[in-house]
């Protein structure tokens, strides 16, 4: 059994991919879910001021949750540009859409 040591920027990728991109992405999903539950609140409760206020409470903290994520975002593409870090992605999935051709478009009849 050979054991080799991997180079740094395989190490840093694969913490990215394994540890950092779960965890922004499971913030946004908490971040959505408290901003969309204040907008649920504020419109439910608009004619209690209190229940407007708790939403208003939501709907801000969702956003700051937002921002502190894309905060993130931002601090690591700057820190890999920086060292020289290459394939350091939010998604590291390859996004495609390839659309129908025109002629396997079906009319109805």
């Amino acid at each position: 059994m050979i054991a080799y040591a991997d180079s740094f920027d395989v190490v840093l990728s694969r913490i990215n991919a394994n540890i950092i991109n779960p965890a922004i992405e499971f913030a946004f999903i908490v971040a959505t879910v408290i901003f969309l539950w204040g907008v649920f609140q504020f419109i439910r409760g608009a004619d209690n001021e209190i229940k407007r206020q708790e939403g208003k409470d939501h709907m801000l903290w969702g956003l700051v949750g937002f921002l502190i994520m894309f905060g993130v975002f931002g601090i690591i593409t700057i820190l890999s540009n920086t060292i020289g870090v290459t394939g350091l992605t939010v998604n590291q999935k390859q996004q495609t859409f390839t659309p129908p051709a025109i002629q396997t478009l079906q009319t109805p009849k």
